[in-house]
């Protein structure tokens, strides 16, 4: 017996709501090698045809890989050519599932992390590396609390090469450089899109402040000054900005902390971002849905703190105050039911992030997005 709680069709009025009553009535199958015979059906309000697949991550997918597995790996430093070898399957097959993961953990981030303790102080700093080659240096800019280290969110800005460099890198540069073009301010810009999420989800109330601990750049003054967030201080809402000098010891002390921590385990998690490696970022949009893939395992699988007693042990989402029954729920739908983005209401940058939206230096076509991606 099936029963499913809305209508696949964004434009039907069951899209959103669906009454309790049996809506949808049989309409054959379709026979598949990967999934064998699936159910056909056919909403009664507008006719749309849908079957069980279509509510399913392997949705048009010819072939079936463990997502828990993927995830697992993705975030254990794995790359992505590793990955192929481990499933037998091509890098494009890899990445795929990699892409509609990344959906569903930026689903999943956008229903829990409004439970989160929205009082606890957040850490913004900035991690760099490099998207292509070393000539388009990245500042991916991440937003971590402070205690509880419940990873935020993080966008991206793509960089000039700075530096002492040879006549011969400048003048590859100058090559390079010719062929695209650079957002101005784009630090900044990150930034803002930070203070946006933090406006809306951390509001300051009374007695309430929101503090937020960055290190001392000049991008993040003049980004925060210029912030409604800053402007519209009253006296019951309050914004403390505390900044750290950034050769202050990485230690626990440090108000940084989170930020720092964070730093450190993207450099040992990520095949992309470790030293000297030949797995960089190839692409920045496939770069950053893995960045949202391992946001979520970091968030709602990896223990808070690895030596604490197992029974006390607790992920860091129930570190940063969400109910763990929320946070197995939440996990478990994650690899059950495929989420729609017209039934999620994302911010700016989640939607920049589902719609691959940032852009990879010197490509000029745009990012492919599956058109079931949008429904």
């Amino acid at each position: 017996m099936h029963h499913f709680h809305f209508c696949p069709n964004p434009a039907c009025a069951y899209h959103q709501h669906a009454p309790k009553e049996r809506w949808f009535v049989a309409a054959g199958f379709y026979v598949t090698k990967t999934f064998g015979k699936v159910q056909r059906f056919r909403c009664s309000f507008c006719g749309k045809y849908f079957s069980t697949q279509t509510f399913s991550l392997d949705y048009f997918a010819k072939r079936k890989l463990a997502y828990p597995q993927i995830e697992t790996l993705l975030s254990s430093s794995m790359s992505i050519r590793a990955l192929s070898r481990f499933f037998s399957a091509s890098c494009g097959t890899i990445q795929n599932r990699i892409d509609r993961l990344a959906r569903q953990a930026i689903a999943l981030q956008s229903l829990l992390r409004p439970h989160a303790n929205p009082h606890e102080s957040v850490c913004i700093d900035g991690f760099v590396s490099f998207d292509v080659s070393q000539y388009f240096p990245n500042n991916i800019t991440l937003a971590v609390t402070a205690d509880s280290q419940f990873f935020l969110a993080a966008t991206h800005a793509t960089l000039r090469r700075s530096g002492n460099t040879t006549e011969a890198q400048k003048h590859r540069m100058s090559l390079l450089y010719r062929a695209c073009t650079f957002e101005p301010r784009s630090i900044e810009r990150s930034f803002r899109e930070l203070l946006d999420r933090l406006a809306q989800e951390r509001m300051p109330q009374l007695w309430q402040p929101l503090i937020l601990i960055t290190d001392e750049k000049k991008e993040y003054r003049r980004a925060l000054y210029s912030h409604p967030l800053f402007r519209l201080q009253n006296a019951d809402h309050r914004l403390v900005h505390l900044t750290v000098h950034s050769t202050e010891p990485r230690t626990w002390y440090n108000p940084l902390f989170g930020a720092n921590y964070m730093d450190r385990e993207l450099r040992k998690d990520q095949a992309a971002h470790r030293r000297e490696t030949a797995c960089f970022s190839r692409n920045v949009a496939n770069m950053l849905n893995r960045f949202c893939v391992y946001m979520a395992w970091h968030n709602y699988a990896k223990p808070f703190r690895i030596k604490a007693n197992r029974k006390a042990r607790m992920t860091h989402a129930e570190a940063a105050g969400i109910p763990r029954k929320l946070v197995a729920t939440g996990r478990a739908w994650m690899f059950r039911e495929r989420a729609f983005l017209s039934r999620l209401s994302l911010d700016l940058l989640d939607q920049k992030l589902w719609k691959r939206a940032f852009s990879t230096p010197l490509k000029t076509s745009a990012e492919y997005l599956p058109r079931y991606a949008l429904a």
